[in-house]
């Protein structure tokens, strides 16, 4: 059996746009797709929670249009983020998926659910809340702007360490521990997002919050999703607040959804639980 590690690389054009993905773990079941964060791409995984999936279901990895090893420009909407992932999932006959969108992939993982109802088995959101309406926050834009404005590998992870775990030393021991983990585990990793693409998922970030653009969002559709969902965060998230968590749960009325914050911990929960929250997580898909 493949895991995180040893997955290959394939290729697949959509629109005439080649696209990167992996295909891993179990093979037989449902797959789980699993869309990554700002900026980061298949390599940005860590590999403790991707395997303890992997030993029980099919893995589906996919760098999104203009990122990792994908060609093209990335999109300034997540609609456009998820019609991609539905067109890969159609290009490779798969009939149905269960789907993780973690943080900024946690708002496509949302639009992947609207726009392809029949696809989407279950849906786990992760670190990630609704688009703009009643009681969505913003955070404080400090944390978002150091991960933004990171040029290297070095600061990325440095960003990466401060905005994912808490501030405490024996938790940014962990952070450490997280990064190394992550970056060890595959040989020649993508680079990170450069400029020009990072200000296109900058802009779809500003979308999805625009009031401007609610049909483009999910907070007024969020009635729609009838598929279970599993909502997780951390009890402090600095990037994307853990009240707009909770106002996501409390938004999905039509559905079994259920909520789980993790205590003492920040954005970057899957990580330190990462144990935990696989488990979490396989026995909700298995339900």
């Amino acid at each position: 059996m493949a895991t995180y590690e040893t997955a290959e690389d394939k290729y697949i054009t959509i629109n005439g746009i080649k696209h990167a993905y992996r295909l891993f773990g179990q093979t037989s079941g449902t797959p789980l797709f699993l869309h990554v964060h700002f900026r980061g791409n298949m390599d940005w995984w860590d590999p403790i929670f991707i395997n303890r999936l992997a030993a029980k279901r099919p893995i589906l990895l996919v760098d999104n249009t203009g990122v990792g090893r994908s060609e093209g420009e990335v999109g300034t909407s997540f609609v456009a983020w998820a019609q991609t992932i539905i067109d890969v999932a159609a290009a490779l006959h798969i009939p149905k998926l269960d789907v993780l969108g973690f943080s900024m992939g946690g708002f496509a993982a949302q639009r992947i659910a609207l726009q392809a109802p029949e696809l989407v088995r279950r849906l786990i959101v992760a670190g990630a809340g609704p688009s703009a309406g009643e009681g969505v926050v913003g955070g404080d834009p400090k944390y978002f702007a150091e991960v933004a404005g990171a040029t290297t590998l070095e600061d990325a992870n440095t960003g990466l360490m401060h905005t994912f775990f808490s501030p405490s030393a024996k938790k940014q021991t962990k952070a450490a521990e997280w990064i190394k983990r992550m970056s060890s585990a595959r040989k020649d990793r993508a680079p990170l997002l450069h400029e020009q693409g990072t200000q296109r998922q900058v802009a779809a970030v500003q979308r999805w919050f625009s009031g401007d653009f609610r049909d483009e969002g999910s907070f007024d559709m969020l009635d729609r999703i009838t598929v279970p969902t599993l909502v997780a965060n951390g009890s402090n998230d600095l990037l994307v607040p853990t009240e707009n968590s909770i106002a996501l749960w409390k938004r999905l009325t039509n559905c079994d959804a259920s909520l789980h914050l993790y205590p003492d911990s920040g954005h970057g929960f899957l990580d330190e639980y990462n144990v935990h929250f696989s488990q979490l997580v396989n026995d909700f898909l298995d339900e």
